[in-house]
């Protein structure tokens, strides 16, 4: 069974000393990003696709991360940035903060971007300290520890207040997310801008038949399946209790689920609780994203809150109807009822109401998934993305246009 029109995909031991400084002869903008990571999550990934689009005869990129293994290191080097770690010990880690500022001074950075929770304090503190013209932050997702009643919550809100007195900028990369923000940190509007994620167009993809032999997939049609972190969140869980309705009225049906994450035992010993262990493929991390979207006929996206979700512009940009929560940015990226269907998060009923409908009318997800790729093509191209933050970095440096 095929529901799938013609389909195109999306792309996509370390030095500890500061980096050198940058040529004198070298007018480009110097800009910093820093990272808590470089593991491949959705906020990493958007960071990766933002350096590799913006004009490297304008933009001389580094990239600072302040933990963990540098899984994304060659692929920030290949967009033509330099990756240097940092180091964090702790929460608390001065000598961090020290490392970080003699980052930005000697590699005389005109504009340090943070992303993510404790990047965006040190990232910029250090900033403001080492002599940058400019800092900016991108809040990339919501994330429901800012709402939990624990005394935690209230030194991390103070820390990231005090990080957006020192932003001149926030990019927000959905409305959803604005509002939340605003209610949740008192972040003002005024420094708010709205930059949602981009992707790149391949107009080429691999047949179905094709990537599921690749992957080694088992002989399971039709096939849902989603890609990312395997976490609480990311409402994975719904799925799997919605898959033996789906198995009862489509008896061939299969799940793949891509990503790796702390929820991944957990979800595995679902499976089996549920009777759907040969039904569900764990995948785990992997880098062949469009071959994984090639091997799908429609994609499901459960989560219980997301800011934007990078993952669904590249189904959708790959020709695959979808199926999501109603939470977040989502709504603002999935047209409900045109670009595909949108249910209450933590619903597996209406879940799997949902992926039944869809696969048992061609014609209408066929429709669906045409207009999100024309959806991504004249709204989230990576180019116009680039060209936002372009514009931003350029007015908040104070630099013509």
């Amino acid at each position: 069974m095929s529901i799938r029109s013609s389909r195109r995909a999306v792309e996509p031991v370390t030095d500890p000393r500061p980096a050198p400084p940058a040529p004198a002869h070298d007018e480009r903008i110097r800009v910093l990003h820093v990272l808590s990571t470089l593991l491949p999550g959705g906020s990493e990934l958007s960071v990766l696709r933002l350096v590799g689009a913006l004009d490297a005869r304008r933009y001389r990129t580094s990239v600072a991360y302040l933990r963990g293994e540098p899984v994304l290191r060659r692929d920030f080097e290949a967009a033509g940035a330099e990756v240097v770690p940092v180091r964090l010990r702790s929460h608390f880690d001065p000598l961090c903060l020290l490392r970080l500022r003699a980052l930005v001074a000697r590699g005389r950075h005109d504009l340090v971007h943070t992303h993510m929770d404790v990047a965006d304090f040190y990232g910029a503190l250090a900033g403001r300290l080492g002599g940058a013209r400019a800092v900016v932050s991108t809040k990339h997702a919501p994330d429901e520890f800012r709402t939990r009643r624990t005394w935690k919550r209230y030194p991390f809100l103070v820390l990231e207040r005090l990080a957006y007195e020192m932003d001149d900028a926030v990019i927000v990369v959905s409305q959803g997310l604005a509002e939340f923000l605003e209610t949740t940190e008192r972040l003002p509007r005024r420094k708010m801008v709205i930059i949602g994620h981009g992707v790149g167009v391949d107009p080429h993809v691999a047949p179905r038949d094709e990537a599921r032999s690749a992957l080694a997939l088992p002989a399971l049609d039709p096939l849902i399946g989603c890609v990312g972190r395997l976490s609480p969140e990311k409402g994975h869980a719904f799925l799997l209790r919605a898959l033996p309705a789906i198995v009862a009225a489509f008896p061939r049906a299969g799940c793949v689920l891509a990503g790796d994450g702390p929820s991944r035992a957990s979800l595995e010993d679902e499976a089996r609780r549920l009777g759907m262990a040969d039904r569900v493929v764990f995948l785990g991390h992997r880098g062949d994203v469009p071959g994984i979207l090639s091997a799908l006929d429609l994609f499901v996206q459960p989560s219980l809150y997301e800011g934007f979700g990078m993952s669904l512009l590249e189904a959708m940009a790959a020709r695959l109807p979808i199926v999501a929560s109603r939470v977040g940015g989502i709504p603002e990226v999935v047209d409900d009822q045109v670009t595909g269907l949108l249910v209450p998060p933590a619903d597996a009923q209406a879940l799997g109401r949902a992926v039944t409908a869809l696969l048992g009318d061609c014609g209408r997800a066929r429709r669906y998934a045409d207009a999100a790729a024309r959806r991504v093509s004249e709204r989230h191209s990576m180019t116009a993305v680039a060209a936002r933050v372009d514009a931003l970095y350029r007015r908040v440096l104070g630099s013509p246009s």
